[in-house]
C-alpha cells in the first residue's frame, strides 16, 4: 500500500493487471454516471411526490421535527411539525446547518449537541452550498443528501464494473438501510455509506491518496469513519511500513480539531448506552417482544418482521467474515471486520428496538454483504441485508398508499 502523501513514479492502472486496468478506463464512467443520475432522480420524484401528497409540500417534513423539544424561535415559522413524537435525528442536524459556528445559539435546542455537532460534514456543506443564506439552507441539506446518494451509486456502479458486473447493480445502493433514512428523515447514514463505497473503490484501485481523503471526510460524517481510518493504519502497521502509518493517522487531524472545538462550545454529552458483551444484544434483542398498536396480524407481522431483521444483522456478519476471508487483506476488509466488531457489540434494548435505527450504524458492513454478493453471483447471501432493508422499508408503506391514492383521485 502507497502513502496517501506523494504518488507513486507509475500511474495507477500500470500497478493492475490488464485486464482490470482495462476496467478503470474512462469509458466505464458514462455508463456509472447515468446509474448515479438516474438515482438522484428517484429520490427527487419519490421526496417530491411525498412532500405533495403527504406534507401539504411542506419541505421541512423531510427533517422530521417533533413537538416534543422546543424548536428554535427563527426556524419555528414554516416548519412542518409531526404531533405527539419527539421528532428523529435530521432536525438536529438542520440545526446544525443553520448555526454550524454556534453564532446563533440553536446548539441549545440539541439534545445531545456535544455528540451531534461531531458530525459536521453534511450540516457544514448545506451551510456552504447555501452561502449561509438561512433562506436557502433547508434546500441546499436536501441537495447534499441527493448528491451523496449519487455518489453512492456511482462509486457502487464503478466497484461492479471493476469486478465484472453490469453498472447497473450500483442501484442497490438505494436499499440500503441508510440510504432509505436519509432519504426519508435527512439522517447522515446515508451520506457516510455513501463515503464508505467510495473507499472501497478507490482501495480496490490502489487509488490511495483518494481513500485517504474519503477516511477523513468519513470522520467528520459520523465517528464510526474511525474505522476506515483504522483500516488504512493497521494495514500499514501489518505491511510494517511504519512511515505510512504516521501519515494514515493523520486523517483523524482534522475531526480531531474540529471535535475540540466543539467541546469548547457546547456541554459534554453522555456517551449513547449502545453497548454490550459481543451477540449479548442481539441474542436478547431476539426474545425481546414489543408492542405494536392495532390489529393482531399487523403485530404478528412487525414481530415477524422485527426477528427477521436481528436475524439478518447476525448472519450479515457471519457472512461479511466469510467474505474478507477469501479476499486479499487490504485496509478495506480491515475496515469492514471492524464493523462487524461493531454489529457483535450493539447492545443495548433500546438501541436494537427497530432496525430503522440499528442498521443505519452498520450499513457500510450490509453495503459490502450486498456487494460481495453480486459480485460473487452468491444471490442468496443478499438475503440477509435485504431483510433490514425490508424491516425499515416498512416506515415508506403508508406514506406510498398516501401517494398513490392521491394521484388515482
Amino acid at each position: 500500500m502507497e502513502t496517501p502523501g506523494p504518488p507513486a513514479p507509475e500511474s495507477r492502472q500500470s500497478r493492475l493487471p490488464p485486464d482490470r486496468a482495462a476496467l478503470i478506463s474512462p469509458k466505464p464512467a458514462i455508463a456509472c454516471l447515468l446509474a448515479a443520475v438516474s438515482a438522484a432522480v428517484i429520490v427527487l420524484l419519490w421526496q417530491s411526490l411525498t412532500v405533495h401528497y403527504n406534507y401539504s409540500g411542506n419541505w421541512t417534513a423531510l427533517f422530521c421535527t417533533g413537538d416534543t423539544y422546543q424548536v428554535p424561535p427563527g426556524l419555528a415559522p414554516g416548519t412542518y411539525i409531526f404531533t405527539g413524537t419527539d421528532g428523529y435525528d435530521g432536525m438536529w442536524y438542520r440545526y446544525i446547518a443553520h448555526d454550524p459556528l454556534f453564532r446563533r445559539g440553536l446548539a441549545e435546542f440539541i439534545d445531545v449537541a456535544g455528540i451531534r455537532y461531531r458530525r459536521i460534514l453534511v450540516p457544514g456543506l448545506a451551510y456552504l452550498l447555501a452561502a449561509g443564506s438561512p433562506e436557502r439552507i433547508d434546500g441546499a441539506y436536501i441537495a447534499i443528501v441527493w448528491i451523496f446518494v449519487a455518489l453512492g451509486v456511482y462509486w457502487c456502479s464503478r466497484y461492479f464494473h471493476l469486478h465484472g458486473r453490469n453498472p447497473g447493480w450500483g442501484l442497490l445502493f438505494l436499499l440500503v438501510p441508510a440510504t432509505l433514512t436519509s432519504i426519508d428523515r435527512m439522517v447522515v447514514d446515508g451520506p457516510f455509506t455513501a463515503l464508505f463505497a467510495g473507499f472501497l473503490f478507490y482501495v480496490e484501485t490502489s487509488s490511495w491518496r483518494k481513500a485517504y481523503l474519503i477516511a477523513l471526510l468519513a470522520l467528520l460524517t459520523r465517528e464510526t469513519g474511525i474505522l476506515l481510518i483504522a483500516g488504512l493504519l493497521l494495514h500499514s502497521l501489518i505491511e510494517k511500513h511504519y512511515r505510512r502509518a504516521i501519515l494514515s493517522s493523520t486523517a483523524a487531524l482534522p475531526a480531531a480539531a474540529w471535535y475540540g472545538f466543539v467541546w469548547r462550545n457546547t456541554n459534554p454529552g453522555a456517551l449513547p448506552d449502545v453497548f454490550a458483551w459481543p451477540v449479548v444484544g442481539i441474542v436478547q434483542r431476539m426474545f425481546t417482544v414489543r408492542e405494536f398498536p392495532g390489529a393482531a396480524w399487523k403485530e404478528l407481522l412487525f414481530q415477524a418482521v422485527d426477528l427477521l431483521s436481528v436475524l439478518g444483522l447476525l448472519l450479515s456478519i457471519l457472512l461479511a467474515l466469510w467474505w474478507i476471508s477469501r479476499q486479499p487483506m487490504n485496509p478495506a476488509t480491515i475496515a469492514v471486520g471492524l464493523f462487524c466488531v461493531l454489529g457483535l457489540i450493539l447492545g443495548s434494548p433500546y438501541y436494537l428496538t427497530e432496525a430503522y435505527g440499528f442498521a443505519r450504524a452498520v450499513s457500510p458492513l450490509l453495503l459490502f454483504v450486498m456487494l460481495a454478493g453480486v459480485r460473487a453471483r452468491a444471490w442468496p447471501t443478499l438475503l440477509a441485508p435485504l431483510s433490514m432493508t425490508v424491516s425499515v422499508g416498512l416506515v415508506f408503506v403508508t406514506p406510498a398508499w398516501r401517494v398513490l391514492l392521491g394521484i388515482l383521485r
